[in-house]
């Protein structure tokens, strides 16, 4: 990379990482429209009276394929978090270099938003900016939605299969 334009260089990693950005929103919100479709089917077939073994087994199969869906929601997520990093760290070192003198903002980025660092601009309104609450969590394992999403769908799907056995085997 040393030997290429650091300006062209620096816009084409700033198109892999905006398209990286909006693939992992897009991602997110396609699994989670998933999941919460699967979800209400099971809970369809739950409310079922009386319940029958051929519902009560396509509820088991539909909490498996949930469980499989979350592990691929978790590591693709995962992937696509990672890889964005990798574009800011890129374009962090492009900013840092001594030849550049555009504005830094994937520097100030991740002054605010992963060492919680304020920000400040004189000629702002206001001329300061301190990192939020939610700033201060986002790094964190729990708050992260790679983690969070499939953490929570996957117990949804592990309580379903669990009521699920407990009938079949009842």
């Amino acid at each position: 990379m040393e030997s290429a334009d650091p300006q062209t260089t620096y816009r084409n990693l700033l198109e892999l990482w905006t398209s990286g950005v909006r693939d992992y929103h897009s991602l997110l919100s396609d699994y989670l429209t998933a999941n919460s479709i699967f979800v209400a089917a099971i809970g369809f077939l739950l409310v079922r009276e009386p319940s029958s073994l051929i519902f009560t087994l396509l509820v088991i199969i539909l909490c498996l394929f949930g469980i499989l869906m979350v592990l691929q929601m978790a590591i693709v997520l995962g992937r696509f978090s990672a890889q964005t990093s990798l574009w800011e760290w890129q374009l962090r070192g492009i900013e840092s270099a001594g030849h550049w003198k555009q504005a830094k903002l994937f520097v100030d980025l991740h002054r605010y938003r992963d060492r919680h660092e304020s920000l400040e601009e004189k000629g702002n309104d206001p001329p300061v900016v301190h990192p939020t609450w939610a700033i201060m969590r986002h790094r964190q394992w729990w708050a992260r939605r790679e983690v969070s999403f499939p953490l929570f769908f996957g117990i949804v799907y592990a309580l379903f299969l669990i009521w699920s056995l407990t009938q079949l085997f009842r």
